[in-house]
Protein backbone atom coordinates (compact mmCIF):
# COMPACT_ATOMS: atom_id res chain seq x y z
CA UNK A 1 0.00 0.00 0.00
CA UNK A 2 1.68 3.58 -0.76
CA UNK A 3 0.87 6.14 1.40
CA UNK A 4 2.00 8.73 -0.79
CA UNK A 5 0.78 11.07 -3.54
CA UNK A 6 2.52 12.16 -6.69
CA UNK A 7 -0.25 14.83 -8.26
CA UNK A 8 -0.88 15.43 -12.16
CA UNK A 9 1.70 17.52 -13.76
CA UNK A 10 4.56 15.82 -11.34
CA UNK A 11 7.53 13.15 -12.50
CA UNK A 12 9.01 11.50 -10.00
CA UNK A 13 12.81 10.38 -10.48
CA UNK A 14 13.74 6.37 -9.84
CA UNK A 15 13.92 5.85 -6.11
CA UNK A 16 16.87 5.34 -4.50
CA UNK A 17 16.80 3.58 -1.30
CA UNK A 18 19.38 4.72 1.65
CA UNK A 19 19.52 2.05 4.51
CA UNK A 20 19.53 3.06 8.49
CA UNK A 21 22.67 3.41 9.95
CA UNK A 22 21.94 0.35 12.28
CA UNK A 23 19.49 -1.11 10.36
CA UNK A 24 18.45 -4.66 11.57
CA UNK A 25 15.50 -5.36 8.65
CA UNK A 26 15.73 -5.42 5.59
CA UNK A 27 13.93 -2.48 4.81
CA UNK A 28 14.96 -0.31 7.91
CA UNK A 29 16.12 3.30 6.56
CA UNK A 30 14.54 6.22 3.59
CA UNK A 31 13.57 6.74 0.37
CA UNK A 32 14.68 9.63 -1.96
CA UNK A 33 12.67 10.69 -4.95
CA UNK A 34 13.83 13.59 -6.77
CA UNK A 35 10.28 14.86 -8.06
CA UNK A 36 9.96 17.57 -11.27
CA UNK A 37 6.24 19.90 -10.92
CA UNK A 38 5.56 20.72 -13.98
CA UNK A 39 2.73 23.13 -13.18
CA UNK A 40 5.37 24.91 -11.55
CA UNK A 41 8.53 24.48 -13.49
CA UNK A 42 10.17 23.28 -9.94
CA UNK A 43 11.95 20.27 -8.32
CA UNK A 44 11.22 18.79 -5.04
CA UNK A 45 13.10 16.08 -2.69
CA UNK A 46 10.95 13.76 -1.49
CA UNK A 47 11.80 11.38 1.29
CA UNK A 48 9.47 8.27 2.48
CA UNK A 49 10.00 5.64 4.98
CA UNK A 50 11.17 2.57 3.49
CA UNK A 51 8.88 0.53 5.68
CA UNK A 52 5.35 2.02 5.07
CA UNK A 53 6.23 4.31 1.87
CA UNK A 54 4.51 6.98 3.79
CA UNK A 55 5.94 10.79 3.22
CA UNK A 56 8.25 11.96 6.53
CA UNK A 57 10.21 14.93 4.60
CA UNK A 58 9.84 17.40 1.88
CA UNK A 59 12.80 19.90 0.70
CA UNK A 60 11.42 22.33 -1.63
CA UNK A 61 13.48 24.27 -4.46
CA UNK A 62 13.18 27.88 -5.42
CA UNK A 63 10.52 28.17 -7.75
CA UNK A 64 12.03 27.93 -11.35
CA UNK A 65 14.98 25.55 -10.03
CA UNK A 66 14.53 21.98 -11.63
CA UNK A 67 17.14 19.12 -10.51
CA UNK A 68 17.84 17.47 -13.64
CA UNK A 69 16.97 13.70 -14.03
CA UNK A 70 20.18 11.42 -14.09
CA UNK A 71 20.85 8.54 -16.85
CA UNK A 72 20.21 5.80 -14.68
CA UNK A 73 16.31 4.55 -14.20
CA UNK A 74 14.83 7.26 -17.19
CA UNK A 75 13.50 5.85 -20.08
CA UNK A 76 12.75 7.93 -23.30
CA UNK A 77 10.73 6.62 -26.57
CA UNK A 78 12.92 7.18 -29.38
CA UNK A 79 12.23 7.05 -33.21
Amino acid sequence: MVHFIIKLGCTPSEPIFVPALNAVEEDDGIITRIVLDGTKNTSFLLILDAKSFKEIARAEMKLGTVVPYGFHGLWNYLD
